[in-house]
C-alpha cells in the first residue's frame, strides 16, 4: 500500500516545537481549522446538544459531556486524523498509535464565581489511575488534541487551564497558599479555531465560565495502541465504513489480529510507513 500522496500532505512537528513540548507538556497551533469546518463542528454542536435533554443526558445546568461523540455526528469525524493537527500526535507518540477518545465538553456560562470558588479548577492529570499506579517519573502514554469550537480568549470563558512543565514534575504540585492557585499555571485562552496538544502527565484542569456564552471544546485522545480506549470497546461498523484510508482504520482501532496491539502487523499500521518516511 502506497501512502506517499498521505504522507506529503500532513503537517510535520518542527525541531523548535518538539522541544517546546517536551519542555512544557503542551502546545498551540493556531488556526488548526478554516472558519468554514469551525461553523460546521459548532452548529453540530448545537444539533447533538439540543436533542441530549430528550436522553437525560445533560448534566446540572446544561452542561454536555459527551463521550466517544465521533459516533454522534459526522462533522466530528474529520477530526480523527487531521492534517494539521493529528499528525503531530504520531511525530510525537510514534506510529504505533490509535484514538482512544473523542470529548465533547458544552460548558454553559454562570454567574460569576467567587475567588475561593474560581480557584477551585479540579487539577489532574489524565489517564484514569495510571498516574496512581505507574512509577515516577511517569512515561508519556497518551496525548489529546482540544480543538477550541468556541471562541475562549476571553478570561472568563471557561478555558482550559494547564501547568506548564508539570509533564516533567515529580510529586505533587506546588500550590500558591493565599490562593489555592497551582503555581504557574495558565489559562489556555485560545480563538475558535485553534488547537492545542497537551499530555497525559501534564496537570490541567477545566475553568469557570461566567462570559455570558458557552463554552465548546472537542478532545480528541490518542494512545499506544496497547493502551485500553477511554469511551469505546469496539467502534461500530457503520462508523468503521466511513473510513477511506487504511490510516483512519488504524486509528479507530480496527486489527486482523488482537495481538497485533501488542505486537503490530505491518497491514495494522499503515502509519510506520508515513512515520518512517519522514
Amino acid at each position: 500500500m502506497s501512502v506517499q500522496t498521505e504522507a506529503t500532505e500532513y503537517a510535520v512537528l518542527t525541531t523548535e516545537q518538539r522541544e517546546f513540548f517536551e519542555n512544557n507538556g503542551y502546545l498551540v497551533i493556531k488556526n488548526a481549522l478554516p472558519p468554514e469546518v469551525v461553523a460546521e463542528i459548532d452548529a453540530a454542536i448545537d444539533e447533538v446538544h439540543e436533542r441530549e435533554p430528550k436522553a437525560g443526558r445533560l448534566e446540572a445546568e446544561g452542561k454536555l459531556n459527551m463521550r466517544n461523540c465521533i459516533t454522534q455526528h459526522d462533522a466530528f469525524f474529520q477530526l480523527l486524523d487531521w492534517p494539521k493537527t493529528a499528525p503531530l500526535a504520531w511525530d510525537i507518540l510514534n506510529w504505533n498509535i490509535q484514538m482512544i477518545t473523542s470529548h465533547l465538553i458544552v460548558l454553559p456560562s454562570k454567574p460569576e464565581p467567587p475567588p475561593e470558588i474560581r480557584n477551585k479548577i479540579g487539577l489532574h492529570r489524565d489517564g484514569g489511575t495510571s498516574p496512581g499506579e505507574m512509577q515516577e517519573p511517569h512515561p508519556r502514554i497518551l496525548l489529546k488534541i482540544a480543538y477550541a469550537i468556541s471562541d475562549q480568549s476571553d478570561p472568563a470563558s471557561g478555558a482550559t487551564v494547564l501547568v506548564p512543565g508539570s509533564n516533567r514534575l515529580m510529586g505533587k504540585l506546588a500550590v500558591d497558599t493565599e490562593t489555592g492557585w497551582a503555581r504557574g499555571a495558565i489559562s489556555m485562552n485560545v480563538k475558535a479555531g485553534d488547537a492545542f496538544i497537551f499530555e497525559q502527565r501534564t496537570w490541567h484542569g477545566v475553568g469557570h465560565n461566567w462570559s455570558g456564552k458557552p463554552r465548546k471544546t472537542i478532545f480528541m485522545g490518542y494512545a499506544y495502541r496497547w493502551v485500553k480506549p477511554m469511551d469505546y470497546i469496539a467502534m461500530p461498523e457503520e462508523l468503521i465504513a466511513k473510513c477511506t484510508t487504511p490510516i483512519q482504520k488504524q486509528l479507530l482501532g480496527v486489527v486482523s489480529d488482537p495481538l497485533s496491539y501488542y505486537l503490530p502487523k505491518d497491514e495494522d499500521v499503515p502509519l510506520k510507513a508515513v512515520v518512517n518516511q519522514n
